[in-house]
């Protein structure tokens, strides 16, 4: 017996669905957060790739970029170069609805820091320091 499922995704749906953003949308609301963060190695971390010539590299962008294979995320350095870069998103989650929302309470509903976060990119190809 084989069962099938059947989701329906409606217009608000895929409304509601949070896109990234790029950290300069971050400035606004958190200028000294975005500027102590740009000070550090990983905020520039796309440029190893581009001294290596591997810009393009499935391989490396996801730990390099801002949401690469997500809705919304880094798709190339000519297309979306704003993404490029370890960014605030890539820990806190796209934040396109965390700028749309009216009130702090809704803002918090839209921040997230996953389990693990960080191993994703730091257990790999020898990449092991934080």
């Amino acid at each position: 017996m084989i069962f099938v499922l059947i989701i329906f995704i409606t217009p608000i749906a895929l409304a509601e669905q949070a896109v990234y953003v790029g950290m300069d949308k971050c400035k606004p609301c958190h200028s000294a957060y975005v500027e102590a963060y740009s000070g550090f190695k990983r905020s520039k971390n796309f440029r190893i790739l581009e001294m290596r010539g591997k810009e393009h590299d499935p391989q490396c962008l996801p730990c390099h970029t801002t949401g690469y294979g997500k809705p919304g995320g880094f798709i190339s350095v000519e297309k979306t170069p704003y993404l490029k870069n370890v960014q605030c998103e890539v820990c806190h989650g796209p934040a396109s609805l965390h700028i749309k929302a009216t009130t702090i309470e809704e803002k918090k509903k839209t921040i997230r820091i996953p389990k693990n976060l960080c191993t994703q990119c730091h257990v790999t190809h020898g990449h092991r320091e934080y």
